[in-house]
């Protein structure tokens, strides 16, 4: 198949991130780009395979394997047989950088992706608005942009993730004795204890798993629990800080309004009037 759409932008240009272009092609062309491409590219492989040229180095790419490409990278790629079918999406915005950092896309690489599914499934309603003309398919492909984007982050980190589950699953009794003991003083120590580690490595584990410190978990935990019993309406705000283990209940309040953006008796206000 070899179907592309370069689409007129209009005011999505404004948006966080928007596409640029997306395409499919059954024998990839051969591309050489000595200053790069001004936006920044994802190209798959569906079916046979070919070659990238990325800073003096080549990489042979086969169905499953994508090429991510940041702006103004000098590269090139061309198929080494009859069939090298890709599917392609470029892409540019505001926010770009700030998504794909998040993503772990800091450089020009390839990765491998062991199912396409959900990838395809988006590429092609992105490839189908497209053909439409749409007059606000630039600011719908936005949004099927993020989702693509968001599932590319899920699928290779499911299947990269064995050493990942291991490391969470070696932190789940910590995080099990928290959920239970919120309401409680816990020391870093204690916890630490659960699992026979050190506090260092325990804060260093909290950290690589779930990208917090342990005791930034427990105030989370703490704040959720808070906002259920705020919405019950049965207890004053000073019983809640103490029922989810806060002794000082302006403490309490200055770390709610941290994580909520809103004191607990604004955020009671709010919801008590949204019910109505």
């Amino acid at each position: 198949m070899t179907d592309f759409y370069y689409p007129v932008l209009g005011d999505e240009v404004s948006l966080p991130l928007f596409v640029l272009g997306a395409g499919a092609r059954d024998r990839e062309w051969h591309f050489i780009r000595e200053e790069g491409y001004p936006g920044y590219q994802l190209i798959y492989c569906t079916r046979g395979e070919g070659i990238l040229k990325l800073n003096n180095t080549e990489y042979n790419v086969k169905t499953g394997d994508a090429m991510y490409l940041p702006p103004d990278i000098p590269h090139e790629y061309y198929p080494t047989g009859d069939v090298w079918e890709t599917h392609w999406i470029a892409f540019s915005g505001k926010d770009v950088p700030i998504m794909l950092e998040h993503l772990k896309l800091d450089k020009a690489k390839v990765i491998h992706i062991n199912d396409l599914t959900g990838l395809e499934a988006i590429f092609k309603k992105m490839l189908y608005l497209m053909k439409t003309n749409y007059y606000y398919c630039g600011h719908e492909c936005s949004g099927y942009l993020y989702q693509f984007l968001i599932e590319l982050h899920r699928v290779t980190n499911l299947q990269n993730g064995s050493r990942e589950s291991a490391k969470l699953n070696q932190l789940q009794p910590v995080i099990n004795y928290i959920d239970t003991n919120y309401a409680n003083e816990l020391t870093l120590v204690e916890l630490a204890e659960l699992i026979d580690l050190s506090p260092q490595y325990l804060c260093r584990l909290f950290k690589e798993c779930l990208n917090l410190r342990p005791f930034e978990y427990l105030a989370r935990k703490r704040i959720q629990q808070a906002k259920i019993l705020l919405l019950e309406d049965r207890m004053n705000i000073n019983e809640i800080a103490s029922k989810v283990g806060y002794n000082d209940c302006s403490y309490f309040c200055a770390v709610f309004k941290k994580h909520e953006m809103l004191s607990p008796a604004e955020f009671r206000s709010l919801h008590k009037k949204a019910g109505k």
